[in-house]
């Protein structure tokens, strides 16, 4: 169903979109296109480099993958090994080695994978229970820069050094007093060094594929049939199960997410001492955005009270977003979400309470040259007010 914009029914289509599209854990995988709301399906193949086929209520429905914000739900590894990519991806392993400059993987969805050394930024051994530790850590391990391997004892301690060996149960270390072995159990997280023939990070036009274990590949080709599907992507090529494939986010021309732009504006009044910074594609404490139990890669973070500002490119059409508590709140947490258009509000939601499912609106922003996004107090002053504007995106 179409609902165009027009001032006296904004408030009814929103309320539609609302009630129509919640993204409940037990709904099954959703499809959501960029037009449209959101509506249950499985993959069912892929026709060509450009369109996806799924099945929904009614039979078979094809879709340029540029028509497609996301599908499924977002998997996330329970354990290590977990190998970090240069270009984003990260794979799930039951062990890893090091020969001739080439890592070799045992991963749980892949299988036997060879992964030229110039492609691999960290591998992740031991992994955190709480999911803002364990991202956190994942992040940092990504991030960082090093002229050295950099081995992250579980103590805290860091051994730096020339990579000499890894492998078995154990890595190798070319360090200031001479070789050092360590016991790969006594190790939370390795970084390498950047190869000076290392790729750039990744390419337009690729399409984030999540797999059942955890793993996320930004995949440069992607072909599924009945019984097998083939990945390649990030240094991996593989043919899997198509049943493994549990996510994903193609890149399209058609959507601009806010959190890959740079905001106009930032201002934020603390309730009393404890001021908070808003966070692109993380929650306000640093930590992937999650609601009901699933990862969402895009997003933006704020705290009440606060605004966030920017400039809509110039064939932006409307302004889509889901609203929810980041779960990191417990449960707790109530806000109030709006959105201003050349200083108008445009909408405003009700509360928002931690522990409801996401809440899909839609803002028509045509020849808006600004938008501001705004998180207010609702109850209990702002205790445990995480709010996540859920994939927030222009639409073209």
């Amino acid at each position: 169903m179409s609902i165009p914009f027009r001032p006296g029914v904004f408030a009814i289509a929103i309320a539609i979109l609302t009630a129509a599209g919640p993204l409940r854990a037990g709904d099954g995988p959703l499809l959501v296109p960029v037009e449209g709301e959101p509506f249950p399906a499985t993959l069912a193949a892929s026709d060509s480099d450009d369109s996806l086929v799924f099945n929904a209520a009614g039979g078979r429905r094809v879709f340029a993958r540029r028509d497609i914000v996301c599908w499924g739900r977002c998997a996330e590894p329970e354990r290590g090994p977990v190998l970090l990519l240069r270009d984003g991806s990260l794979l799930a392993a039951r062990r890893v080695d090091l020969k001739d400059g080439v890592i070799g993987a045992d991963a749980d969805s892949l299988g036997q994978l060879e992964i030229p050394f110039s492609r691999l930024a960290a591998v992740v051994l031991e992994l955190p229970a709480a999911p803002v530790q364990r991202d956190r850590l994942l992040d940092r391990a990504l991030q960082a820069e090093t002229a050295e391997t950099r081995a992250v004892l579980l103590n805290g301690d860091v051994v730096r050094g020339r990579l000499l060996a890894l492998g078995g149960t154990e890595i190798q270390l070319e360090t200031e007093v001479g070789p050092v072995t360590l016991a790969l159990d006594r190790i939370s997280s390795i970084t390498f060094p950047q190869a000076a023939d290392a790729e750039s990070a990744a390419a337009p036009g690729r399409i984030v594929v999540g797999l059942d274990d955890g793993s996320r590949v930004l995949a440069e080709r992607l072909a599924i049939g009945e019984r097998e599907a083939t990945l390649v992507g990030g240094g991996v090529a593989s043919t899997i199960d198509p049943q493994r494939i549990v996510f994903l986010q193609p890149a399209s021309d058609r959507v601009v997410y806010l959190s890959d732009l740079a905001p106009d504006g930032y201002r934020h009044v603390p309730f009393l001492n404890l001021a908070w910074d808003y966070r692109l594609d993380r929650n306000v404490l640093g930590g992937r955005l999650r609601n009901a139990g699933q990862i969402h890669l895009k997003g933006i973070g704020m705290h009440t009270a606060s605004r966030l500002t920017f400039a809509p490119p110039e064939d932006a059409r409307s302004f889509q977003a889901s609203l929810a508590i980041d779960d990191a709140a417990r449960e707790l947490g109530s806000v109030r979400f709006r959105v201003f258009v050349d200083g108008g509000q445009k909408y405003v939601s009700p509360t928002i309470r931690g522990g409801a499912p996401p809440a899909p609106i839609e803002v028509d922003v045509r020849g808006a040259q600004r938008v501001d996004l705004v998180v207010d107090y609702a109850d209990r002053a702002d205790v445990q007010d995480h709010a996540n504007w859920l994939g927030a995106r222009f639409v073209r």
